[in-house]
């Protein structure tokens, strides 16, 4: 059995509740369509329908990566196991840098950069999964 992946699994299990906690019972019903303009592609509502299928693309992300990583922490057999994670781990490095610029980027003037890392500590999820998956290929 491979415990990194195994742990990365669960690491994910748990980014994901929070994830889909978060959206739909801190922000989903917070939502009103007087937030949201229309668009080509219908009104206030579809554009709160698209918002809402955006943020579960992420969510969908970690299920696979959880998939994955339970397959390969008990099954030896499959090749080029190392070759997914490696690509597992660009991935969630990528979004956790995007987490950082972004993070960066919405700063307003006076606003402390690492005091609002600190405040949204979800960027240690996808970066704490990256390292476990990292380690996971060293066996």
């Amino acid at each position: 059995m491979n415990v990194p992946f195994l742990l990365t699994a669960i690491v994910a299990t748990g980014a994901v509740s929070l994830h889909v906690y978060t959206f739909e019972v801190w922000i989903w019903p917070k939502l009103r369509e007087v937030g949201f303009p229309p668009t080509p592609f219908g009104g206030p509502y579809v554009t709160m329908g698209l918002y809402r299928v955006v943020w579960h693309f992420f969510t969908v992300s970690l299920l696979g990566t959880i998939l994955f990583m339970l397959f390969f922490a008990f099954n030896d057999l499959v090749p080029y196991v190392n070759l997914i994670a490696y690509i597992l781990i660009v991935y969630w490095i990528s979004i956790t840098l995007v987490i950082f610029i972004v993070g960066a980027l919405n700063l307003r003037p006076g606003e402390s950069y690492i005091r609002t890392l600190l405040k949204a500590f979800q960027w240690t999820l996808p970066l704490t999964m990256s390292i476990l998956i990292f380690w996971g290929t060293r066996r």
